[in-house]
């Protein structure tokens, strides 16, 4: 933002246009209703406001954004527009994003069809951005569209504003000639959301009626996702088919498929050619991982079903951000179906044999815990100088079955590691496993009241541990 420059706020012009002015908001307001069930199925979608500081933005909570949200911003235009009236839409959405870097994701000029000589601008970005997670695996043919887009883009509107619209800025062509236009459009985009949803379409058109009649009651305020959910479903009479329990999504350094979750990037962390950062940074992913957890904990959410890939140091502060002490319950994917925390051991399960061989002392100052299933840590602690007298050695050499028993398994090596800091009283616990992910989100899930704890994570390659999350 220039010096001098006034940042744009609630009270200015065009903060106060879409309030005196009314031209144009029915389409405004009908695009908005029409993107909302979309927006009802993203589980970190929080609120819309219309006539704020745009048209209509969209809120949703992103715990490793700046401000740990992010907006998405619509400016919405229903008659002919020309070239010069869409540089100043353009230019409009730069203006904010210079006041207030960082804050929105997403800049939308929605409009029923843009000048014949910039139809390209509704087309090319959208077409880069939509294949841009196919090739993703490869990097110079995803490099070549970027930089073609972009070129052409600082070509027509100069460097600043040109390379700002490349990565910030979508537009949007939606032709909606009256209300009818528009429920029609809901309808289908209800039933892409809900596909199990069974409604008629006349109550659908009442429900659009109702949200659009409470939107007009709230001009300039905030409308929460449970507002206007049950806002549909009154009008409906049934319940839309939100999933009850969270989907929390941890994306890796692999090119996956986008699924409708909470997603947290944790590819920095997965361990690739450039290896595992150093200690200091895993604070960044516990943070947005612990973020997360209090975000969830004041919605009143308690269950949460994990997805992606991730590597085991990832899966402990998992489970640790997430542990039973603060009132979770999780369930875990695995090959043989989902360990769920809630599930608890009965009598006829049998426990895992763990062989448990306990410390003399400590090693320099710090207990030593090595837990193994199937494979043992032990043997490459005692290679890099580690005594066997200075370990707790925790290996079961059976694979875990079962959800209920590892959840035992879980119990047996807290116990054990709890038994010897009590007895020793180390500054600190270095832990080293070996394992299957789940457990270790398990683990991390129980790791309650047991202090100071340095993870470490096997580098193959290199064939020893090295320093990760400190917990």
């Amino acid at each position: 933002m220039n010096k001098g420059t006034k940042p744009p706020t609630l009270t200015d012009a065009r903060g106060m246009g879409g309030i005196i002015a009314q031209d144009g908001f029915d389409y405004q307001l009908w695009d908005g209703l029409v993107r909302l069930p979309a927006w009802l199925v993203d589980p970190a979608f929080e609120e819309i406001i219309f006539e704020g500081l745009e048209d209509m933005e969209a809120r949703f909570f992103a715990p490793q954004a700046p401000r740990g949200r992010l907006l998405e911003r619509f400016q919405a235009k229903a008659g002919s527009l020309s070239p010069s009236e869409v540089c100043e839409v353009l230019e409009s959405f730069f203006s904010f994003e210079k006041a207030y870097p960082q804050a929105s994701r997403v800049h939308t000029l929605v409009t029923p069809r843009m000048p014949p000589t910039l139809a390209w601008l509704a087309r090319d970005p959208a077409r880069v951005r939509k294949a841009r997670p196919f090739y993703e695996p490869f990097d110079d043919m995803a490099a070549a569209s970027d930089a073609e887009l972009r070129r052409r883009l600082v070509q027509t509107y100069g460097a600043p504003l040109g390379e700002f619209v490349a990565t910030s800025v979508d537009v949007s062509e939606r032709n909606l000639p009256d209300q009818d236009a528009a429920v029609a459009q809901f309808d289908t985009e209800l039933a892409r959301a809900f596909p199990t949803l069974d409604a008629n379409r006349r109550r659908v058109g009442e429900a659009f009626a109702a949200l659009a009649e409470l939107v007009r009651r709230s001009i300039g305020v905030p409308l929460g996702a449970g507002t206007l959910v049950h806002t549909i479903e009154r009008v409906l009479g049934e319940s839309l088919p939100i999933p009850t329990v969270f989907p929390l999504h941890i994306r890796s350094d692999r090119n996956e498929a986008q699924v409708s979750a909470l997603q947290i990037n944790a590819a920095n962390f997965s361990g690739g050619p450039v290896g595992f950062p150093p200690t200091t940074e895993w604070t960044n992913l516990i943070a947005a991982l612990d973020s997360t957890s209090r975000w969830l904990r004041g919605r009143g959410v308690s269950r949460v079903r994990i997805g992606g890939s991730y590597r085991l140091t990832t899966a402990i502060a998992l489970g640790f951000s997430f542990r039973a002490a603060t009132g979770f319950e999780l369930e875990v994917p695995t090959r043989s179906g989902p360990w769920v925390t809630d599930d608890r051991p009965g009598s006829d399960d049998a426990a895992p044999t763990w062989l448990v061989e306990e410390p003399a002392t400590l090693h320099e100052g710090r207990l030593i815990v090595s837990i193994g299933v199937l494979r043992d840590p032990a043997a490459d602690l005692m290679r890099v100088g580690i005594p066997s007298k200075s370990m707790l050695r925790l290996h079961v050499s059976d694979p875990l079955q079962s959800g209920r028993i590892a959840q035992i398994a879980v119990a047996t090596a807290k116990r054990a590691i709890d038994s010897a800091k009590t007895r020793l009283r180390p500054e600190q616990i270095d832990l080293f496993f070996a394992g299957p992910a789940a457990f270790a989100v398990l683990l991390g899930h129980r790791w309650n009241a047991m202090g100071r704890t340095q993870w470490h994570e096997f580098v193959p390659s290199d064939g020893q541990y090295v320093a990760t999350a400190l917990l």
